[in-house]
């Protein structure tokens, strides 16, 4: 049965690169496009652009610290309770 079918089965993931491909291929298309029809002068939508990206980068920086706060919060209490069992593991020998 398999010799009546043409074509090789494909693994799950080997569409992901052609799909990627034509996603980075189609923004590229619309942001291109997206400023040659912008009603606003070159130079001030690139100020624009680059005070959006600031934002965006600032708001990263941000969420990231208060992440790191977290994570170093929880990695702080999982040290104290494994000294406290590692103290009461001790204690019971």
């Amino acid at each position: 049965m398999s010799d009546s079918f043409p074509y090789e089965r494909k693994t799950s993931g080997s569409w992901l690169l052609p799909a990627s491909i034509g996603v980075g291929i189609g923004v590229a298309l619309g942001v291109g496009i997206g400023l040659l029809y912008a009603p606003r002068p070159g130079e001030e939508t690139r100020e624009r652009l680059r005070q959006g990206a600031d934002r965006v980068k600032d708001r990263a920086r941000f969420a990231a610290g208060r992440v790191r706060g977290e994570l170093e919060q929880a990695a702080s209490q999982v040290r104290e309770r494994s000294f406290a069992t590692s103290n009461e593991v001790g204690q019971n020998r």
